[in-house]
């Protein structure tokens, strides 16, 4: 919920620093290693936003997949399955490049 509330309260600063009288859609990225539950972090932005001028916003979340590059042989791959292993050379020595974001990326008002 903690979550939510903060997107909600940046949405809605953003909005009316703008002169914005609704938002229509929030457009977020969160990275796998985020660990967020985009069925959860909706309805729980639903519950937040009631009463704001964001009540009847819907938030689109993009999910970005755990990404690393191997200190070896510098191969950058997608992690399936939380495998911390290079598919090219074998090496568990990784770098974790991607999949830790959250970012509200941008907001639709009227």
């Amino acid at each position: 919920m903690s979550i939510a509330q903060s997107i909600l309260d940046i949405a809605i600063a953003a909005a009316e620093g703008e002169g914005a009288q609704r938002i229509l859609q929030v457009n977020m990225v969160a990275g796998e290693l985020r660990a967020i539950e985009p069925v959860q972090l909706t309805f729980c932005f639903g519950i937040a936003a009631q009463d704001t001028i964001a009540s009847a916003a819907h938030l689109n979340l993009e999910i970005i997949p755990v990404k690393g590059t191997c200190r070896q042989c510098e191969e950058t791959f997608i992690v399936k399955d939380y495998d911390y292993t290079c598919p090219k050379c074998g090496s568990q020595e990784i770098q974790i490049v991607g999949g830790r974001e959250l970012r509200l990326v941008d907001i639709e008002v009227e």
